[in-house]
């Protein structure tokens, strides 16, 4: 039996997170976070094999989030899910390698799962 892969997915739009949680929870252990302060208390009790976030949240960007995070959690792959046009602060958290990928909103199941493969693969 293939280990199944544990996966945060943070969003503050509760639509996203049912929508990811219901095409993805049958291939991987879906966790859903509404924002950067609730993924951080669930991180503290669980460790996650790729995170997913959403970049514009009220209280904490996807980049903030990642920021805090990557010390603790080195070997998290960290993908950012975007809406927006706003690819600065992305680009430079890429180039600094805390986040391995940007993905745009909306997403395409197909496309979104085969990213997430690949990178858990690597």
């Amino acid at each position: 039996m293939t280990k199944k892969f544990n996966i945060l997915y943070v969003d503050d739009e509760s639509d996203n997170l049912l929508a990811f949680r219901s095409v993805f929870r049958r291939f991987y252990n879906v966790t859903t976070a509404e924002g950067g302060e609730q993924a951080l208390t669930l991180l503290k009790d669980q460790s996650f094999d790729l995170i997913l976030s959403d970049q514009r949240m009220p209280e904490m960007t996807g980049v903030e989030l990642f920021e805090a995070i990557m010390n603790d959690f080195p070997n998290a792959v960290r993908i950012i899910v975007t809406g927006y046009s706003e690819m600065q602060p992305i680009n430079k958290a890429m180039k600094e390698g805390k986040v391995a990928q940007c993905i745009t909103k909306p997403w395409n199941v197909d496309e979104l799962k085969n990213i997430i493969q690949e990178a858990l693969n690597k």
